[in-house]
């Protein structure tokens, strides 16, 4: 059973999308500008990232906008699927529920004369013969509902409560009473980020240096400003958003994300990258399972974000794209931890237990896990044909491997861990391939 169908679109969905998203935001933005909102940018408690039922998670402004209609629909999970992926489970979509857009991007292709030019056509075409063609790229969009606005409760009891039990918060607090993120803690005492934090002094404010190239923030007791066991414990998460915030203005060097930003407070560039490092904090903070509020620096840019959304709607894919890259980065260096310490990845990508899809095929061959002669543990394997080399790997990865003992976990384990470290090498040999194959042509 296929459970990723995409629904055939109009490019016109595609922009009434966009639209739709632009006005979550405004509508969002102009709610924080009233004196009396206490709230997140997306509201709500809960968690996790939107996912279709097929267990992946969706990606872009999609990630975004999923968790805030989750939120604001008052929906308990953010799990969505389609009308035909829900009559796949024997289930149906209830009278009345209106769906949400999921939007992706297309190309329109057509030769030297006009004609149009298929897709699986195109791919197989060499370099030389793409640049006689005109890609023009579009977005689409098609519908998906949440799982509370189908039958699959009933119909499918089981499913439905391992998918609860999955996005269920687990709640930590520290002597004090404060929350804590284990992941995060373990990141900031192994220096284990793109750059280093710097959080055992007492500081007036957050803020990450480019200069130094380090994130700098107040100590965590200086968020708890007493009250309420409530809001002192809510108090831990605000330290950890902060630090999420200044951890996504480090993504935007050169060497890794590279985005620009303007010289000064006030540029529209500088703008732009704090609306980027806000939304990036909002993305990973309610992923974790608490909300982030917006900053006092950031709400003096309110009034201009809203201009140009209003001006250009298609404004927020750009600031979404970074968003999801930034955001990625984030969650892949918390996902280390989060193997480390024995919980579960937020990125389903990078969960090794996590079911392979039945649509994807594996491309690596007698793949293994093997002891190397130092004492350490490595992974080889073979793709179409080729060998890959031998891959130094982590002792605990090898320890959990080899004490797994489930086939099918172990299969799963090994498939996934292999697809990880070899990601960069399974490219240059696709792009080699590719090479042969336009020789070939």
């Amino acid at each position: 059973m296929n459970e990723n169908p995409r629904p055939k679109q109009t490019v016109g969905a595609g922009q009434a999308a966009l639209d739709r998203f632009a006005q979550m935001m405004i509508d969002r933005m102009e709610q924080m500008k009233a004196s009396d909102w206490k709230k997140g940018w997306i509201e709500g408690q809960g968690g996790g990232l939107p996912q279709n039922i097929g267990g992946r998670n969706y990606s872009g402004s999609n990630s975004f906008f999923l968790q805030m209609h989750t939120a604001m629909s008052g929906y308990q999970i953010p799990v969505y699927l389609t009308f035909n992926q829900a009559h796949n489970l024997k289930a149906h979509v209830l009278k009345g529920e209106k769906s949400f857009p999921v939007v992706y991007w297309d190309m329109m292709i057509k030769d030297k004369n006009g004609k149009k030019v298929q897709e699986p056509d195109y791919r197989a075409m060499s370099k030389e013969e793409r640049k006689e063609l005109t890609v023009i790229p579009f977005i689409k969009a098609f519908p998906v509902y949440n799982i509370d606005q189908t039958n699959l409760r009933e119909v499918q009891p089981e499913r439905v409560q391992k998918l609860l039990d999955k996005f269920k918060v687990p709640e930590f607090s520290d002597t004090v009473g404060m929350y804590r993120h284990p992941a995060l803690d373990e990141m900031i005492r192994q220096q284990s980020w793109v750059c280093p934090i710097k959080a055992d002094t007492p500081q007036v404010g957050a803020y990450y240096s480019p200069a130094h190239d380090m994130v700098v923030l107040p100590m965590k007791a200086q968020f708890n400003q007493g009250g309420s066991p409530d809001e002192i414990y809510r108090s831990g998460q605000e330290f950890y958003s902060t630090m999420l915030h200044e951890m996504a203005h480090s993504t935007m060097t050169p060497e890794r994300l590279n985005r620009e930003m303007g010289g000064r407070f006030g540029d529209k560039k500088y703008a732009k990258e704090e609306l980027v490092a806000e939304l990036t904090a909002a993305m990973v903070s309610h992923s974790m399972g608490f909300d982030k509020k917006i900053t006092d620096n950031s709400a003096a840019y309110l009034d201009s974000w809203i201009q140009t959304l209003k001006e250009e709607p298609k404004f927020i894919t750009s600031v979404m794209t970074d968003v999801n890259k930034a955001s990625e980065m984030i969650l892949d260096r918390v996902d280390a931890q989060q193997l480390n310490l024995g919980a579960t990845p937020y990125l389903i990508k990078n969960d090794p237990f996590r079911p392979l899809d039945p649509n994807e095929e594996i491309p690596f061959k007698n793949a293994a896990i093997v002891k190397t002669r130092d004492g350490g543990y490595a992974l080889r394997a073979t793709f179409d044909g080729q060998e890959t080399g031998f891959k130094p790997i982590e002792k605990s990865t090898a320890k959990t491997y080899f004490q797994l003992t489930d086939m099918k976990d172990k299969e799963a384990f090994l498939a996934m861990t292999v697809k990880k470290h070899f990601e960069p090498e399974l490219e240059k040999m696709s792009q080699s391939n590719d090479k042969k194959k336009s020789l070939i042509l």
